[in-house]
Order: C-alpha cells, then structure tokens, then sequence
C-alpha cells in the first residue's frame, strides 16, 4: 500500500511538473485575448462579431498544420522514450517541411480567393461586420506562417518533455501582443494630439500579426541555437525522408483530419449564429471565450498526457501509460469543477468584461452559466482523447469528433436554435450535448485498453 502511494505521489508530480507551464501558457493566451477582446468589444457589436468569424475561419485554416504537430507531438514522444534522439530530430525536420509546402499553398489561395471566402463561409452579412471582416483577415493572414512554425516547434517541444520553453515564448509573444493592443486599438494621446493615431479593428489585427511572427523567430531559434533536448544545426542539410514523412503523417493525417471535422463544425455554427444577427455573434464569441478560460487548464493537462503517455508507451511501460491518464484525468477534473462552479456564480460579471450592452451582457451570462455545468465533461473528452492520441488511436478520435460534432453540435443546434427558435442559446445547448457524448465514448474506448498496443 505505502509503495502504491509512493507511485502515485510521483505520477502526480510528474504530471503536474509537465502541466502547470502549459497551464500558465495558456493563461496568458487567454488573458491577453480576453483583453484584446474586450478592447474590440468597446469598438461595437459589428467588431467584435467581424473579428471572432476571422479567428473561427483561421483555425479552420490552422487545422492541417494542427494536425501534423499532432503527429510529430506522438513521434518525438516515442522516439525519446526509446532514446532515439537522431530520428527525433529528422522527425522535427520532417513536420516543418511538410507545414511549409502546405502554407504556401493556403496563403496564395486565402488572398486570392479572400472576398469569396469570407461570403461562403459567412453568407450575407451586415455591410459593417463584412468590411472589418475583411480588413482583419488580410493583416492576420500575414501571421500564419510564423503560427505554424510555433505550433510545430512547440508541438515537438512538448513531446520531448519540454512544456517550459513554449511557456516562455508564449509569455514574451502575448505581453507583445497586449501592448501593441493597447496602444494601437484606440492610439495614445498626449496633451490632446494623437501620439499614435487609433486603429480600431485594424489596431488589433497589427497587434496579434507583429507578435505571431515574433513568436516564430523566437520558436526557430530556440529549435537551432539553444540547447534543448531537440535541436537543430545550421550545418544540418535540409533532406527529405519520405519514411519519417509518412510516420508522422500516419498520426498527423488522421489527426488533421479531425481537426478538420472539428473547425468545420465550428464554422458551421459560426455561419448558423451569423445568420441570427450582430447580437447572437456577439453573444456567441462571449461563449467561445467562456470555453477558452475552460480549456486554460484542460490544455496543460492533455499536454501532459500526450507527452507521459507516449513517452510509456514507446518504452513498452503500458501499465504505467494508462496510470498516468487516469491519474491526469482525475486531477483534471478536480480543476476544472471549481473553475466551473465560479464562473457559474459570476457569469454576468464575466460577461460584463466584453460588452456595454445590457442585452449581450443578459445572455452572455445565460450562455456562460450553460457551459459551466458541463465543463467536467471537457476535461474527460480532451485529457483521455490525449491519451488516445498518444497510442495511435487516431482514427476513433476522428469517427467520434465527427459524430459529435455534426450528429449532436451542429444537428441538435440547428434544430434548437434555427427550427424552434431558441437562438443561440440552443447553439450553445447542442455544443454541450457534443462534449457529452464524446467524453463518454472517449472514456469507454480507453477503458477497453487496446489503444496501448497499437504500432505507429
């Protein structure tokens, strides 16, 4: 009994070790995008409902390169838990290659196709939020490319056990990112003239671009001048190997398949609420941020599940692969219960943080008190989901999301919020039926054990 205990206080060590500078990660990310939208919110309705229908578009496009950092994340875990160094680096090489091919690709047809893009994706919406739509979208795309440098750095970071240098970037890239905010949405005067002229939509757009592609220096140079547990040389010549190419994208495809099925829906719903108006866009980006404080910690914690998980499962340790999931589930879940209990007694106060307007405040607060109730779900469908991806089982990951996602998200909001004219609060009613059912699916899948034994 003493010597389970002793195990477990170390697992528990070990996860929260690997956690808490995710965590923090993503508390700065969500801070400072909690700013910057409620510098946006003071803009009006139409900004802050032009610049969440820009973002729900850009992780559409982020999916593929999600994706493949998926698969170098799971590679570069098992690599290093069979101390394969060599081969963990080729498999960062590799994924950055991969990412590069595939953005040029996207950037040209995003800025030719832009105009069409946003009216397939968005439909007829108000003169307003169209041209701010727009404006942020062409600035922002500039950024993508550094996005996907930091998402694949930092993927491969992280399955190598190292979650302390994404944190660090991502504090330097986010003060950056609030500062410029600052400055720039609404210009700095000085003694009644404008120092730094206001920029509005576009102020916050310049904002996030210069610090994404601060970021993606900073990933490239840790990655080949600092002394990590992967690195690059300069000296190392850019080569392909299609054999580490097709490793990585036999966890990377499916997974940016999933990604895709997942933004997909997320648009989907995007394109529903933009038909109900500037209010319930509104309404509903309160709610995406609602999520977004949610996922803060949930983030650290699948981190962390991924990284232990695969590192166990490459050096064939299966009881100790699934103790640490289960181990980083019940501290999940314990987290996330009290974050949920407090945002559901200060919804409206929470609100209040990104809208004036008495009538968005009212429902955002509504909207907010619906996703607290069902936030334990999300810490078991993201932390065991982790866990899964971590042995391979990718493709299940893939069906569920898309059962989940268009079967009870898009479906059942649908039928909520459009056929039965609840509005968006019945959007956000069929997001909760979604984490739902795929936590419960995820969990009897990991339950049944065959996920530790498969070959990637």
């Amino acid at each position: 009994m003493e010597i389970s205990c002793n195990v477990n206080k170390k697992t528990k060590s070990e996860i929260l070790q690997l956690a808490w500078p995710s965590i923090v990660e993503q508390s700065l990310i969500m801070m400072v995008g909690l700013v910057s939208t409620m510098f946006v919110g003071r803009l009006g309705n139409a900004a802050i409902a032009a610049v969440g229908a820009i973002n729900s578009m850009i992780f559409f496009f982020q999916a593929v390169f999600a994706g493949l950092s998926t698969g170098s994340t799971v590679i570069v875990a098992r690599l290093i838990g069979e101390e394969d160094y060599e081969n963990a680096k080729l498999a960062v090489m590799q994924s950055l290659i991969m990412c590069l091919i595939i953005f040029i690709a996207l950037t040209v047809l995003g800025y030719i196709f832009a105009i069409p893009l946003i009216h397939l994706f968005f439909g007829h919406i108000s003169k307003d939020v169209f041209d701010n739509a727009l404006l942020y979208y062409r600035i922002v795309l500039i950024g993508l490319p550094f996005v996907i440098i930091d998402i694949v750095i930092g993927g491969a970071l992280r399955g190598a056990g190292d979650t302390k240098t994404p944190m660090y970037i991502t504090a330097v890239v986010n003060v950056i990112s609030f500062l410029l905010n600052a400055l720039l949405v609404f210009g700095v005067k000085v003694n009644g003239n404008y120092l730094i002229p206001p920029y509005g939509v576009k102020g916050t757009a310049m904002a996030v671009t210069i610090a994404r592609v601060i970021g993606g220096f900073l990933q490239l140079y840790i990655l080949y001048f600092a002394k990590r547990v992967i690195n690059l040389s300069i000296k190392d010549k850019i080569r392909l190997d299609f054999k580490m190419m097709k490793r990585i994208i036999h966890v990377g495809l499916p997974a940016s398949f999933e990604q895709l099925v997942m933004q997909g829906g997320f648009l989907v719903m995007q394109v529903m609420v933009a038909t109900m108006g500037t209010v319930a866009m509104a309404v509903y980006q309160i709610g995406m941020n609602a999520n977004s404080i949610a996922f803060m910690p949930i983030f650290g914690f699948t981190l962390a599940a991924t990284s232990l998980v695969g590192r166990s499962l490459g050096a064939k340790e299966y009881e100790a692969a699934e103790n640490y999931a289960r181990q980083t589930n019940s501290i999940a879940v314990k987290v996330i219960t009290v974050i949920g209990v407090c945002m559901f007694i200060f919804a409206k106060q929470l609100a209040a943080l990104y809208s004036t307007d008495p009538t968005v405040i009212h429902m955002g607060s509504v909207v907010i008190r619906i996703f607290a109730v069902i936030e334990p779900m999300l810490a078991v469908m993201n932390v065991i989901s982790g866990s899964l991806r971590a042995g391979g089982d990718i493709l299940y990951i893939v069906l569920t999301a898309f059962a989940g996602l268009w079967a009870f998200r898009v479906l059942i909001g649908f039928i909520l919020g459009k056929l039965l004219n609840m509005g968006v609060y019945g959007i956000w009613i069929g997001i909760c039926f979604d984490f739902a059912v795929r936590s419960c699916m995820y969990w009897f899948r990991f339950k049944a054990g065959r996920w530790k034994y498969i070959k990637v």
